[in-house]
């Protein structure tokens, strides 16, 4: 079976101090894509470097929003336009709000400064997003339908807000990453209940770690093929019809159509 990863943290140490015999391992699976998302404008330039080594990471750029503490530097700002600029394979992420986790309510001004600049580079270079909206679903969209991306470049990452918003997202038809919590019975479930297949991607936010039948494992793209496999006993479809609407799913998302 061959799958992806459309939200994997390949910078972080875990993954980056020992990425070959983590790749070697993950192609043997049938992994055919990762996204390699990062969380700082270093991460961003790490996974640039192994996307040129390992054809099948692409790489995502940008700052998490449980960094953005402080202004944006015009320097940051100009090295994530330049690497736009020289690189077309490429997606921004992992960008967005987070009011859930993150308490400092004076920090929120930076995040929506921070994620309304990716996106306009988004418009700018019509390059797909990555978007994180833990506890500010509702700021999230109103900040989305402000930019003319297009829809279907528009992923949202382990959704678990409201069901309103979730089908605002789903009207507008953004793709949806399903992860390993569904493996442990997570209101990220509900993903998978509202949308269509032809909106859904795989992901592994790893190396996040998930309680899955009573033990506790690391994320990684290892797990997609389980996901794919309960996305399809959910949806009553074979693994085989899945993986190919999920491959069409991700092409289109990454311009690659």
């Amino acid at each position: 079976m061959k799958f992806h990863d459309a939200h994997c943290h390949i910078p972080s140490n875990y993954f980056y101090n020992n990425i070959d015999q983590h790749m070697k391992e993950w192609l043997k699976l049938g992994l055919e894509y990762v996204i390699g998302v990062s969380s700082t404008h270093n991460e961003s330039l790490k996974v640039l470097e192994i996307s040129k080594k390992h054809e099948q990471i692409i790489p995502g750029i940008g700052i998490h929003p449980w960094k953005a503490k402080s202004p944006l530097k015009e320097e940051t700002k100009k090295s994530f336009s330049d690497i736009l600029e020289n690189n077309s394979l490429i997606v921004i992420g992992e960008i967005g709000l987070d009011h859930h986790f993150i308490k400092k309510t004076e920090l929120y001004p930076f995040q929506e400064d921070y994620l309304k600049f990716f996106l306009s580079l988004a418009e700018k270079y019509s390059v797909p997003v990555n978007i994180h909206t833990k506890g500010a679903e509702g700021e999230c969209s109103d900040i989305l339908s402000s930019y003319k991306i297009h829809n279907n470049k528009i992923l949202i990452h382990w959704y678990s807000g409201p069901e309103t918003v979730l089908r605002i997202f789903r009207d507008r038809g953004y793709y949806f990453s399903v992860n390993p919590s569904i493996l442990g019975g997570s209101t990220h479930i509900k993903v998978v209940e509202e949308n269509d297949i032809s909106q859904l991607l795989t992901e592994s936010d790893g190396n996040v770690k998930y309680n899955i039948n009573n033990e506790r494992i690391v994320g990684s793209p290892k797990l997609v093929p389980q996901i794919i496999e309960k996305i399809a006993s959910l949806k009553s479809e074979t693994t085989d019809t899945l993986s190919t609407v999920l491959h069409a799913n991700l092409l289109r998302y990454l311009n690659l159509t």
